[in-house]
């Protein structure tokens, strides 16, 4: 599948979604970042598809975070080698709230879909937000040229047929070659429902 990487050397096959965008650029209802950090350069970071979980170390414990720390240890990496160690780390980082998939959307990464994840045109509703970090150095803006409307061209809507999360998820025909095993769908599920209150905010963390 086709990622998106900006110019500067960001390459890992887990996390195969880089974007990035300059602060000051963001719209009123985004700009959450103080006055220093508007000359700043926004990245996000994500995966799509099942090769983050292939990635990681098998057995997966989710006590020890590991889809976060895997993304920590590879943003740490690219401003060691690239930006100079010149970056802050806003998600994941429990001392601040980012709305996601609103970035996703401004980014033209996503768009909603009927049960509520926000669904992609490159991985269907099988990829995920990892990581949102500032940096003063010189990063390309790059946002995909144009918005995805793939909802909008779905005409049976088989999500729709089943008031179960995740069946309806299973059902969506949209890039189903991208999906999860049943393995990592099922480690998910454990995630939301010992995490549900987090999960309302942002549901494109899994």
């Amino acid at each position: 599948a086709r990622s998106f990487f900006c110019s500067m050397n960001w390459s890992d096959p887990g996390l195969n979604i880089f974007l990035s965008v300059k602060v000051s650029d963001l719209p009123k209802d985004l700009f959450l970042f103080s006055t220093d950090q508007r000359d700043k350069t926004m990245c996000l970071v994500g995966h799509g598809g099942k090769t983050l979980w292939e990635k990681l170390s098998h057995p997966i414990k989710a006590d020890l975070h590991p889809f976060d720390q895997y993304t920590v240890k590879k943003i740490k990496n690219f401003a060691k080698r690239h930006l100079e160690d010149d970056f802050e780390i806003l998600f994941p980082n429990e001392n601040y709230t980012l709305p996601l998939q609103r970035i996703g959307r401004f980014l033209n990464l996503c768009s909603p879909s009927p049960i509520g994840l926000d669904i992609s045109e490159e991985f269907g509703l099988w990829f995920a937000f990892r990581g949102v970090f500032l940096t003063s150095k010189n990063v390309l803006s790059q946002k995909i040229k144009f918005p995805s409307s793939v909802c909008m061209r779905c005409v049976d809507r088989p999500c729709l047929e089943t008031l179960d999360f995740n069946q309806a998820r299973l059902s969506c025909p949209v890039k189903k070659e991208h999906q999860y095993s049943i393995e990592q769908i099922k480690f998910h599920k454990n995630i939301i429902n010992s995490h549900s209150e987090s999960y309302k905010i942002n549901k494109n963390k899994i």
